[in-house]
């Protein structure tokens, strides 16, 4: 019991140093997801213009959202490992709103398992 007990806190330390959101002693069975690169259009976000990115990752990945706080939204998938996005801001942003953030790029793979990249961006 306790040799599974620390191979869990192993994984988890593991897990988390890596980047992944995957508890367990053992890997997933389609493996961990990778971003291996994505792109955005811009970083300096102004109300009312497209935004546009691009996502490649690994072949188990299924899903792709891009996050800013508590606002996600997700990714077109345009084929194995592909994934878009184009995105109009909304015209009217408070004032309160217009400052930087961190966008979080989620991949998650066929098993759930989840990996994320950050691209500091400002909102205009």
């Amino acid at each position: 019991m306790f040799a599974l007990f620390l191979s869990l806190i192993v994984a988890v330390n593991a897990a988390s140093a890596a980047d992944y959101a995957h508890v367990g002693p053992t890997p997933p069975p389609h493996g961990y997801p990778t971003i291996k690169s994505f792109a955005i259009s811009t970083t300096q976000i102004h109300a009312g213009r497209p935004v546009h990115g691009s996502v490649e990752t690994s072949a188990n990945v299924r899903y792709v959202e891009v996050r800013v706080d508590y606002h996600a939204i997700a990714m077109r998938q345009d084929g194995p490992g592909k994934f878009s996005l184009d995105y109009t801001v909304p015209w009217w942003l408070p004032p309160w709103l217009r400052h930087g953030y961190d966008l979080q790029v989620i991949a998650r793979s066929i098993d759930g398992v989840e990996t994320a990249r950050d691209i500091a961006i400002t909102v205009h």
